[in-house]
């Protein structure tokens, strides 16, 4: 028996080994199998935007309203509904265009109709899909009711129909063919279950429950908002899952607002972004932060000018607004002004220059010889062989100061270049605008404003005379062109208009104010090209894409099978050794 025991004994040792020769083996295939897996997902792989990350914000402003559709809003206000609602469409300040939002767009052939259809991934921030009703309910019930609060808006929408097509699908129809229509469709769209039997007066109510905490279609959701004793306070938001366009890749964003700029400086939290910085103490205050942020540049569609009243004796002259226009040097206007940019063209936003260079004899030979003599006996200048002077009034406001600082440098330098007699009456706020909506100047220095009006034409068409058009021009010529590029969007209509406009001279363009934010360099996905935007609020385009973090993923198309293309990948790279 001892023989077999010993045979016995050497199989189960043999066998012993050669289990554990199995398990070393095994150990050792999967061991390899691993690093060859690795191996091949860092061949097969990309950086991405990892998930995470707080990102803030240090601003100077104030809450007045969350409503989408009020008029009386704070640039924050306009900031949070940015980022807590969306449109239809959605302007890109990128390419300048309009692109799809919540529905992609359709233009019929005529250009008098559009097709909205709804993304099957548009949804409300409560998880709800956006339906056709609720389109209907924004646009129809809300604002196109009579008693709409937000006027302007109300008559942008006035001679506007809508269709259901189907149940993802609506058909705007406008009466005559429009390119600037499409950005009207940028409106938010609201859910139509939390206005159920709502007034109409308390859709704008600040103190209406959906506007204290408003839900949209928007990257972010309102989450609550923290006073502070010393007047700032704290604004969160939380990335919406539901997003059209995807999850942000953001935790959270937390704002930091302040009432103004010295309560700022004192500040003592480090943000993401610090936004509205005074430009006087940009360069002071970058220093205090060590470098740790990239100022960015941007400026907007506004712009300060000189208008004409046409209606007025002497501003109704061209050769009189020629020669005014002739004598005012824009630099030495702006001087030490570093804030602002010099224009020539109420379209520089578009990318149309003017063309402006000072002559103050030319501007004097303008006025001789087309019936302004100077009087030497008199000491100034006449009108129409007139014993009185040339005399006109300019206005502006108080607020901003800037303009009466602008002002008195230009009529110094008109009265004294041109010996003619130019008042200027610097008024409250509220006696401007009195002033304004009566006509009551020769010359008004105002500032134009379209960062929520796309349509810049309006300023110069006779239907708008008394209203946005604060020359009162009223010519058919122009008329004429300004309906031929609504119509079809021509830029060398849109230069020609240019031109007709700088011959008449109905108001001179000044300037336009630079905007800076300053940026943690720690923030990535922010738009390389960012800085012609038309509103501060749209600083906030693509912010689903912004992240800290970066991590590996998956580089492969979605058709391929990751374990075949492993297996393929691993007999090259034996063959390759081979």
């Amino acid at each position: 028996s001892f023989p077999m025991s010993g045979i016995l004994f050497k199989i189960g040792l043999l066998l012993a080994r050669l289990k554990w020769a199995f398990i070393v083996g095994l150990l050792g295939l999967i061991g390899l199998t691993t690093y060859a897996w690795h191996q091949f997902f860092l061949a097969h792989s990309r950086i991405v935007p990892a998930k995470g990350g707080i990102f803030t914000e240090t601003t100077i402003g104030t809450v007045r309203n969350y409503s989408p559709f009020t008029e009386t809003s704070s640039l924050f206000d306009r900031t949070l509904r940015r980022l807590i609602f969306t449109g239809l469409v959605q302007y890109d300040p990128v390419t300048g265009q309009i692109e799809s939002g919540l529905a992609g767009l359709r233009i019929s052939e005529d250009g008098k109709t559009y097709f909205l259809t709804l993304k099957d991934a548009a949804r409300f921030q409560d998880g709800d899909s956006v339906t056709t009703d609720d389109v209907i309910f924004t646009f129809e019930k809300l604002i196109q009711n009579p008693n709409f609060p937000n006027q302007n808006l109300h008559d942008a929408f006035e001679y506007v129909t809508i269709d259901v097509v189907d149940e993802k699908t609506l058909a705007f129809h406008i009466p005559e063919r429009n390119i600037f229509f499409p950005p009207l469709l940028t409106v938010p769209i609201v859910p139509e279950k939390y206005f159920k039997d709502v007034l109409i007066e308390e859709v704008v109510d600040p103190d209406f429950p959906f506007n204290k905490k408003p839900i949209g279609t928007g990257p972010f959701s309102f989450e609550r908002i923290v006073p502070n004793d010393d007047g700032s306070f704290r604004v969160f938001l939380r990335p919406n899952p539901y997003f059209y366009a995807g999850e942000p890749n953001l935790e959270q964003i937390v704002f930091y607002v302040f009432p103004n700029f010295e309560h700022l400086k004192f500040a003592k939290s480090w943000t993401t972004v610090f936004s509205r910085v005074p430009y006087r103490e940009k360069e002071k205050f970058e220093s205090q932060l060590f470098g740790e942020y990239i100022p960015r540049q941007y400026i907007l569609p506004r712009f300060a000018g000189l208008f004409f009243n046409l209606d007025r004796p002497l501003a109704g002259n061209l050769y009189f607004r020629q020669a005014l226009n002739k004598s005012i040097d824009k630099e030495k206007v702006l001087g030490k002004e570093k804030v602002w940019n010099r224009v020539d063209s109420p379209f520089f936003f578009e990318g149309i220059e003017g063309e402006y260079e000072p002559d103050f004899s030319e501007g004097r030979e303008i006025l001789r010889d087309h019936g302004f003599p100077y009087k030497e006996e008199l000491g100034f200048r006449v009108f129409d062989k007139g014993e009185e002077p040339a005399s006109v009034t300019m206005i502006t406001s108080t607020n901003p100061p800037v303009y009466s600082r602008f002002g008195q440098k230009i009529v110094q330098t008109w009265n004294k270049e041109l010996d003619l007699d130019i008042k200027l009456e610097i008024l409250s706020p509220e006696e401007f605008k009195k002033a304004l909506e009566e006509r009551e100047y020769d010359i008004v220095l105002f500032g134009q404003d379209f960062s929520e009006n796309f349509d810049t034409l309006s300023l110069w068409h006779s239907s708008q005379s008394g209203k946005l058009n604060l020359s009162n021009l009223t010519r058919d010529d122009i008329d004429f062109l300004i309906d031929e590029i609504r119509f079809y969007g021509a830029q060398s209509d849109l230069l020609t208009l240019n031109k007709k406009l700088s011959e008449l001279v109905p108001a001179i363009i000044l300037a336009t104010p630079k905007y800076d934010l300053l940026i943690s360099r720690y923030l990535k996905g922010f738009s390389e090209t960012f800085g012609s935007v038309r509103s501060h609020a749209d600083r906030f385009t693509g912010v689903q894409r912004w992240y800290f973090d970066e991590k590996l993923d998956w580089n492969l198309p979605e058709e391929k099978g990751k374990v075949m293309e492993f297996l393929k990948w691993s007999l090259s790279r034996i063959n390759f050794i081979n």
